[in-house]
């Protein structure tokens, strides 16, 4: 049995709305899992649920061997950091770290013990009697992360912690975060719609789409080994390049075709004997992505020839756009590229990298 189980959890709220439809979701002690989507996508109201600040319409929450779903919140002995840092404004840092404790009556000299020793890993010691007012955004949500710490639940809840913050402070205190689960070995779940953060923190990540689960896996996992259309879309800095196309063979390489009469053009995806088994879609009609990163350019060779559009560079790499198959595709190199505008190149695709999908289900197809 693992740590956490969700089994068949769904919300559906009294106005009929479903918000979470059947997860099933299995977390070993002391893992990191992100729950990674768009806005509406469920991931916030499934955290609610393991908080019991929603109330679960089906299914059922093990916590550690113990069916937690109708528990009240105070019973779960879960912690939650919430996006808004929820820190007492009247208290200063160190009353606002004890006071889940005293809630607990643990004596004076054991909570005061705590508060410092949470302190010291958070490292806000200084701040201990300053008031939230007199802190920073990020020290701030120190205090909170210290609070929870504090209490040592059997699981940790992170709503969206970092989304108030800056983008700078946001990478200092996702830092912050990552050590901190180093050292105490925390089970936690953290919610985001940012990919950068969960790819980032996650041992594994959790891509949630319309109330549903669409993918678990590790960051690896979810970014190059993408099982849904959606995935695939939703990953990536910039998304992956994804057109509709027919595959056809032509003199031993596998081509994607698109549009029709005067209008069809191909793109030359490598040689055939790299996709195994791709003789069974011949002809059909596939959901084509290759990231931006998987494309390489040349020296005009009559192969996959176009003309750069726009060149947006960014310091560590350079974001070249163009036309491929009739849409706009990105190209993403490594460092400042001198590259113009309207200069011709031939465009190198990597076959293993390329990633087909099935029109009407949207999930990818497995060659093998």
């Amino acid at each position: 049995m693992s740590y956490l189980e969700l089994n068949s959890l769904k919300k559906t709220y009294p106005n009929g709305v479903t918000a979470v439809k059947d997860i099933d979701l299995e977390i070993e002690k002391g893992e990191f899992v992100v729950l990674l989507g768009p806005s509406g996508c469920g991931k916030t109201t499934t955290l609610r649920m393991l908080a019991g600040l929603e109330e679960v319409t089906e299914g059922s929450i093990i916590l550690d061997g113990k069916d937690i779903t109708h528990l009240p919140p105070r019973q779960r002995d879960i912690s939650m950091i919430f996006q808004s840092y929820a820190v007492w404004p009247h208290m200063t840092v160190a009353e606002n770290i004890a006071y889940p404790l005293k809630l607990r009556k643990m004596d004076k000299q054991a909570i005061a013990a705590k508060v410092q020793e949470v302190a010291k890993i958070c490292k806000i010691v200084d701040y201990l009697n300053r008031y939230p007012a007199q802190l920073s955004g990020g020290q701030r949500q120190r205090v909170a992360v210290a609070r929870a710490l504090a209490v040592n639940s059997k699981l940790s809840l992170m709503d969206e912690p970092l989304s108030n913050l800056d983008a700078k402070l946001r990478v200092s205190v996702r830092t912050f975060l990552k050590e901190i689960h180093r050292n105490t070995g925390a089970t936690t779940i953290f919610v985001t719609h940012d990919q950068a953060e969960a790819m980032a923190l996650a041992d594994r990540i959790v891509v949630m789409n319309e109330g549903r689960i669409e993918q678990v896996g590790s960051t690896r996992e979810i970014y190059n080994e993408c099982e849904s259309l959606f995935t695939v879309q939703f990953m990536g800095t910039p998304p992956a390049n994804i057109q509709k196309v027919a595959l056809a063979s032509s003199q031993g390489r596998l081509v994607a075709a698109a549009g029709g009469g005067e209008g069809a053009m191909s793109l030359d995806l490598g040689d055939q004997s790299a996709f195994p088994g791709i003789e069974r879609l011949m002809g059909e009609e596939v959901f084509l992505a290759v990231r931006p990163e998987n494309i390489g350019i040349g020296e005009p060779n009559g192969i996959n020839e176009t003309s750069i559009e726009i060149v947006e560079p960014q310091g560590a790499y350079t974001i070249l756009v163009t036309n491929v198959l009739g849409g706009e595709w990105k190209i993403m190199l490594e460092g400042d590229v001198d590259i113009r505008i309207g200069q011709k190149v031939s465009l190198e695709i990597d076959p293993g990298k390329v990633m087909l999908y099935d029109t009407q289900n949207k999930k990818r197809i497995s060659l093998t």
